[in-house]
């Protein structure tokens, strides 16, 4: 038992004073002192959260800017900043970055980061250096809560002052009156662990910029909601009409409600990051869109629908006035087309350069043909449907990491690219069935997924495909292909 309890205290800082802790804290020390200042704030603030936490990239960014660690630059969006703040401290190896999607119905997040995690030695390192600093006080479920808690400059409540997050249930929670000057209110806990009285004051927390409710339930905000002119990023479950008073709202996040779009969602003019779950046709939101000049992401999560000719010109109209976008993530667009007069709506409508991630699985033959390198030259994640085999184009952007195309008919695909072509490509899915692999082709893949015609008689199985040309993809773990019109089968290499 003696020897397991100094292997215990040697992992991390421990509870004694001994020559292994004091190692390691001069080790992480060093890291952490040879940062600048606002990384260090950044950092700190990481204390918030309990041990093996994994925590969401855009949830963090906002935070800190809401808690005004982001300092503004010329020519660039605070958001933009604090992301560029989360890859210096990925670069310095002091958070754990995560590539995972946020969304169980989005597969293709590849190389984007999206999560990340705290190893345990630094979280014991930047927990003692914000105590010591008085930066967050932190209550465990052990705990009790006291008026004396109304003083911290933020309250974390793990299982939250300026800045209260919640991860534990409602029972551990205060009154809001208590905490005049919040800045932050995060209530992270276990879904509908919240008693949605603890809202009846939020309205009046005049000073809060940053409000998620992402364990409420279906909770609806108080009115009083519209008076809070600060608020920046509002990640909610019901929608009061009066929200559309925050001329300052730069996040808007609904996408795990049934909520309809309101009306008038183009008022929000200062909006960076809009997330839904669907859009249905009778909507005015493809108008709406158009208003959202600072837009930088958009998500719909289920579907985008989209009514005859006219919400077609529209929607076309709006995507080009959306000048900072950068992340358009749509599950799918449903057209009610009728027949088509005047002018075709993609033939004027202009995708912009910085557009990094394209998710639109659309019939539209005008889209396509603004999809080329020269056009959109950082685009690094593309989901499209086609209407031709040909590989060419895609193959020329250099910043592509993952593939899918979707097909309106059963195609072929004769070439993979060639040598030179797709030279950061990571993740390829297509509905079409494939040639064989040449040596060069695709040569950073490492997961393949495609279609195969499969061919019996009454002495075996062929398919219309060269299993063996894998060979020529050499970072492929998995691929995965589908015998048409059987199921989906798996091929793992040894």
């Amino acid at each position: 038992m003696e020897f397991w309890s100094k292997v215990y205290t040697s992992i991390g800082f421990g509870h004694e004073e001994n020559e292994y802790v004091d190692n390691t804290r001069k080790i992480l020390l060093f890291s952490y002192y040879d940062l600048p200042c606002h990384l260090k704030t950044c950092l700190l603030y990481l204390s918030i959260y309990p041990e093996d936490h994994v925590i969401e990239k855009d949830s963090l960014i906002w935070k800190w800017v809401a808690e005004g660690f982001i300092h503004e630059e010329p020519g660039a969006g605070l958001f933009e900043i604090g992301e560029r703040y989360f890859n210096e401290l990925v670069n310095k190896s002091m958070i754990m970055p995560i590539e995972e999607s946020y969304y169980p119905d989005m597969e293709m997040d590849v190389g984007i980061i999206t999560w990340c995690r705290v190893h345990d030695m630094m979280l014991d390192m930047i927990c003692l250096l914000s105590k010591e600093e008085n930066f967050v006080t932190i209550l465990d479920c052990n705990e009790q809560y006291t008026n004396s808690h109304c003083n911290a400059r933020r309250l974390a409540v793990q299982d939250i002052a300026r800045s209260l997050n919640a991860m534990c249930n409602a029972k551990m929670l205060p009154s809001l009156s208590c905490f005049e000057v919040l800045h932050i209110l995060g209530l992270e806990g276990p879904y509908d662990s919240h008693n949605r009285n603890l809202l009846e004051h939020v309205g009046k927390l005049v000073h809060l910029r940053h409000l998620k409710l992402a364990s409420m339930g279906n909770c609806e905000l108080p009115k009083e909601i519209g008076h809070l002119k600060f608020l920046l990023v509002n990640i909610i479950s019901k929608l009061p009409a009066s929200i559309c008073r925050l001329s300052q709202l730069k996040c808007l996040n609904i996408c795990e409600t049934d909520i309809e779009v309101p009306c008038w969602i183009g008022d929000l003019t200062s909006l960076e990051e809009l997330c839904l779950r669907k859009v249905e046709d009778q909507s005015n939101f493809v108008t709406e869109l158009g208003k959202l000049t600072e837009l930088r992401k958009l998500h719909i999560g289920k579907s985008l629908s989209i009514d005859g000719d006219r919400g077609r010109n529209s929607w076309a109209e709006s995507l080009a006035k959306l000048v900072k976008i950068q992340v358009i993530n749509i599950c799918s667009v449903h057209e009610h087309r009728f027949f088509c007069h005047g002018e075709k709506a993609w033939e004027r409508c202009i995708l912009h350069p910085q557009l990094r991630v394209l998710r639109m699985s659309y019939q539209e033959p005008g889209l396509v043909a603004r999809i080329n390198p020269r056009l959109l030259p950082d685009l690094s994640n593309l989901e499209l449907l086609v209407y031709s085999p040909d590989l060419e184009v895609f193959g020329s952007f250099r910043e592509l990491i993952s593939l899918e195309l979707d097909m309106c008919s059963a195609l072929h695909h004769d070439t993979m690219g060639g040598a030179g072509a797709f030279p950061k490509l990571r993740v390829f899915k297509t509905d079409a069935t494939l040639g064989s692999f040449q040596e060069g082709d695709m040569p950073a893949l490492e997961s393949l997924e495609f279609n195969a015609v499969a061919e019996c008689n009454d002495v075996n199985i062929s398919f219309g495909f060269d299993f063996a040309s894998l060979g020529n993809l050499p970072l492929t773990s998995e691929s995965l292909y589908m015998p048409l019109p059987w199921t989906t089968r798996r091929l793992r290499k040894p």
